[in-house]
């Protein structure tokens, strides 16, 4: 009978770190991947979001429900963050729904790939409910809520499921009202 090997060692306990994942794929190929990709991305892509952190601790919120009014949110300093974002189709929604009256059209979600290492650098901890502005014209910005981030350890969003690499967030039409900026 073949004895199976774990990654434990004679007293039982796990061994930490598994080092079977860098057997072929090591640290300088790592990096190897991640400045290309970067490079990719903000030098060759030119895409970019402005994320608006809610500033939690200068932000006045409703004691009962925790709610905040849009004219009482306080914001950090904007950053513009380079990375690949996608806007889908907008919809069409109705404000009677019996009759279609009223009907506008609401701006599809927005869905943005961006490298930790670039969160990383620039500072940014984006978290739930930050907002996220993208210039779609010289004088036009659009908003989006963030509504989920990803946290990277799945093996799409890492390389060969070693190391996190980036973050996929997905972000909701607001009204520029809602924002206040």
């Amino acid at each position: 009978m073949a004895i199976i090997k774990t990654n434990t060692n004679n007293s039982g306990t796990r061994v930490v770190p598994i080092n079977r994942n860098s057997l072929f794929y090591d640290k300088q190929c790592y990096d190897f991947e991640m400045e290309m990709g970067k490079n990719y991305v903000e030098q060759d892509m030119g895409q970019a979001v402005v994320i608006y952190q809610v500033d939690l601790t200068n932000t006045q919120s409703d004691a009962l429900y925790g709610e905040t009014l849009s004219q009482s949110t306080k914001f950090n300093l904007p950053i513009e963050v380079p990375c690949v974002y996608s806007i889908e189709k907008p919809e069409l929604k109705s404000y009677d729904k019996t009759k279609n009256l009223g009907t506008y059209a609401k701006l599809g979600k927005l869905t943005f790939g961006v490298y930790q290492e670039t969160l990383d650098e620039l500072g940014v901890s984006i978290k739930k409910g930050d907002y996220v502005g993208v210039q779609v014209t010289p004088s036009h910005m659009e908003f989006w809520v963030i509504n989920f981030i990803n946290n990277g350890y799945d093996n799409e969003h890492s390389l060969f499921g070693t190391v996190p690499l980036y973050l996929t967030v997905e972000c909701y039409p607001v009204d520029s009202n809602e924002v206040g900026l």
